[in-house]
C-alpha cells in the first residue's frame, strides 16, 4: 500500500486531471459510508471523493474516485455553485456533510483531518490532510450559514 503522502498526491493528481485549473483548488479527500441493516446481515458501501474548493468562495467541485492498489481513477467532476446548489446541511444523522443540487443529486460525505491506517483497512483511504481540513471547515461553515 502506498504511503499517506503518495496516496494524497495521487488523489490530488486525479482531481487535477479532470478539473480545469485543478491545481488552483484546495482539495480534501472525502468518503460516503452507507450502511444498510437487514435482519441477518449489514452491508457497507464506501464511495470516495476528492472535493475541491477555493478558500473564500462557496463553489466546490466533487470528483468521485476509485482506488485500486494505489492507482487512483477519477470520475466525472460535478461542479456545485450558488446557481445549482439546492440545499446544504452541516450534519445528517450519521454526522455527514450533505449537499444537494437542483438536478437532484445528493452528496453525503465525511471529511476528517487524518485517516488512520487502521480505519483504511475497512473503509477509507489513509490520508493526512489537517491543513486542508481546516480550510474545508471554513467552507462548510460559510455554506451552512447562508
Amino acid at each position: 500500500m502506498p504511503s499517506k503522502e503518495e496516496l494524497k498526491a495521487a488523489l490530488h493528481a486525479a482531481f487535477d486531471s479532470v478539473v480545469e485549473d485543478g491545481a488552483s483548488y484546495t482539495k480534501v479527500y472525502a468518503a460516503e459510508i452507507r450502511q444498510k441493516n437487514f435482519i441477518v446481515l449489514r452491508t457497507t458501501t464506501v464511495t470516495d471523493f476528492v472535493v475541491g474548493f477555493r478558500p473564500g468562495g462557496t463553489d466546490l467541485v466533487v470528483v468521485p474516485v476509485d482506488e485500486e492498489r494505489g492507482v487512483i481513477r477519477a470520475g466525472a467532476p460535478v461542479p456545485i455553485t450558488d446557481v445549482n446548489r439546492a440545499a446544504v446541511r452541516r450534519r445528517d444523522f450519521q454526522g455527514r456533510f450533505v449537499v444537494r443540487t437542483t438536478d437532484g443529486r445528493t452528496f453525503r460525505f465525511t471529511v476528517i483531518p487524518s485517516v488512520p491506517k487502521l480505519l483504511s483497512v475497512a473503509y477509507q483511504l489513509p490520508v493526512d490532510q489537517k491543513e486542508e481540513y481546516a480550510a474545508f471547515e471554513a467552507l462548510r461553515d460559510a455554506l451552512t450559514a447562508a
